[in-house]
């Protein structure tokens, strides 16, 4: 049996759909069973930061999918976040998980300068050790992050923090992420032989704002242009959503640290692990925001 976090979100709901279709007993972990029980598995009582609820979740699961989203609205977003990130960690070692799969992030190998990425830096910090055979998984920018703009989009702007709007960078859709999770939950790795992956992961191609822009021209059928958003500009579009100022400042110092370079995979020494690629292209991701939002 597998349990697994976020089956309610994007990634999490991708890792669950994978798992059912080969035909494996699922759990799902949700703060509210009643919405979960659409999924059609069994879905139990569980909160990322109560280790005792998320300990009873986790026990007698041969593989669990992990996951960590800051809390938006923290004061003190990493703060927060490492306490989420230790709770996880004592369930799954009072639970004696055999084998996790945790989802992480590129950049998650920086100890610092890489934003809101760096929690899930301590994410990976808390968790080693607790199981006997981790992967890490670390995807890029998700092609689903551009599903809050698609209004402005319709009416002809792709704002992006993104430098310059021509530069093209890694990037994957969810369904991909999801996919190469419920793979690695069949893959344990023994502890002798060395227990932890890395799994760096990108999509088919590298793309740009302006690609997308040109894309969503064609499936909204109109001009799109992709603009450039500043710094203040993205913080202030975050506060309005409901994130807190913190947890704002921390995107866009992602951003800030993206733009300069500083975050990508790894290519040499022990943090390097392995890149897969997934196979959805950013036009399959855009066309399923675009259909679902009409």
């Amino acid at each position: 049996m597998f349990v697994i976090m976020g089956a309610t979100g994007q990634v999490g709901g991708a890792v669950l759909e994978q798992v059912k279709a080969r035909g494996v007993p699922v759990r799902a972990i949700a703060r509210d069973p009643v919405r979960a029980a659409r999924l059609g598995v069994e879905v139990v009582r569980g909160d990322a930061s109560d280790a005792a609820s998320l300990a009873a979740a986790f026990r007698g699961a041969e593989a669990a999918f992990v996951m960590l989203v800051p809390p938006p609205e923290a004061a003190d977003v990493l703060a927060r976040s490492r306490a989420i990130a230790h709770a996880i960690a004592e369930a799954v070692r009072t639970a004696k998980v055999p084998h996790l799969v945790a989802l992480s992030s590129v950049g998650a190998q920086l100890a610092s300068g890489n934003g809101i990425v760096q929690a899930l830096h301590d994410f990976e910090e808390a968790l080693a050790g607790s199981a006997p055979s981790i992967v890490f998984v670390r995807p890029s920018y998700f092609m689903e992050n551009w599903g809050p703009v698609l209004p402005a989009a319709q009416a002809g702007v792709l704002p992006s923090a993104q430098r310059p709007l021509e530069r093209r960078a890694e990037i994957v859709s969810t369904l991909d992420v999801g996919r190469t999770a419920a793979e690695l939950l069949f893959e344990p790795r023994p502890t002798q032989d060395g227990g932890t992956r890395i799994v760096n992961l990108a999509g088919p191609a590298e793309y740009s704002p302006v690609d997308a822009a040109a894309i969503l021209s064609r499936l909204l059928g109109k001009t799109v242009s992709a603009i450039p958003m500043s710094r203040e500009e993205t913080i202030a579009g975050l506060v309005a959503a409901g994130f807190g100022a913190d947890c704002a400042a921390k995107v866009a110092d992602l951003d800030d640290a993206a733009n300069e370079g500083r975050i990508g995979f790894p290519t040499s020494g022990p943090t390097s692990g392995e890149i897969r690629r997934g196979t959805v292209t950013l036009e399959q991701a855009l066309q399923r925001l675009v259909g679902g939002a009409s």
